[in-house]
């Protein structure tokens, strides 16, 4: 009697498994199938978990590494803002989402850093990174695809959320009270631009960006970028 009564409770689970996961399958489905500018290859195929950001793109906050797990040794840098521009610009029409342009590439050591707004919202969209040897380009990890509501990973599964719970001010308060417990050396001058999700700020002084960090619109958290090494240069984009 009780060896018949565990089958048939292990026969149930199995039924109740069994339905929880087709039912889940449909509504990942039914998710992956809303359109976004990204895609599911371009997040994680070439870009996250493939052979792009978690491979010979970034480990644990290092440069772009070659194959002999040095950053750049027996490479040239073939890609400058302007080659950058061109890339990012046939990555952008590959999508096919006629309303992304980009704002501003700016060159850092590691790479180079394209900000892309939405032409009929002038919003920051999303953040593309360029591998300055290869000219490959990657989503940003971090606060671009864990935070972003609406191009991020979140975003394609809860769509994007409405509305921001951090101000702009009092995310720039936010990002100075940071900096200044934790790089020191401060004031800065700090400016950005608003995501969905999160503000994306440079910080400056006497005139030279030296870093970047984003703040979560809803909870405050900073993420610092430190993946870009030293700051060489920028452009905005007048297209």
């Amino acid at each position: 009697m009780n060896g018949k009564r565990t089958l048939a409770g292990k026969m149930g689970t199995i039924l109740v498994a069994l339905v929880v996961g087709i039912a889940s399958m449909a509504s990942a489905k039914g998710q992956a199938d809303r359109p976004r500018p990204y895609g599911f290859q371009g997040m994680y195929g070439s870009g996250m978990m493939g052979g792009g950001m978690m491979g010979r793109g970034m480990m644990g906050g290092a440069p772009w590494w070659d194959g002999n797990g040095l950053p750049g040794s027996s490479w040239q840098r073939t890609v400058d803002i302007k080659k950058a521009e061109q890339l990012v610009t046939e990555y952008l029409t590959r999508l096919g989402a006629k309303n992304l342009k980009i704002e501003e590439i700016m060159e850092f050591e590691y790479n180079l850093y394209a900000l892309i707004v939405e032409t009929d919202t002038d919003k920051a969209a999303f953040e593309l990174l360029v591998d300055p040897f290869t000219g490959a380009i990657r989503p940003e990890f971090g606060p671009n695809m864990m935070w972003n509501t609406k191009y991020g990973m979140m975003g394609s599964w809860a769509g994007a959320a409405s509305g921001n719970t951090i101000s702009e001010e009092q995310a720039v308060k936010i990002a100075a009270d940071y900096l200044s417990r934790v790089r020191g050396g401060g004031p800065y001058e700090i400016h950005g631009d608003e995501f969905y999700g999160y503000y994306t700020f440079d910080y400056q002084k006497g005139g030279q960006i030296l870093g970047m960090l984003s703040v979560n619109s809803f909870t405050g958290q900073v993420w610092y970028h430190g993946w870009h090494g030293g700051f060489l240069g920028e452009e905005e984009m007048t297209m």
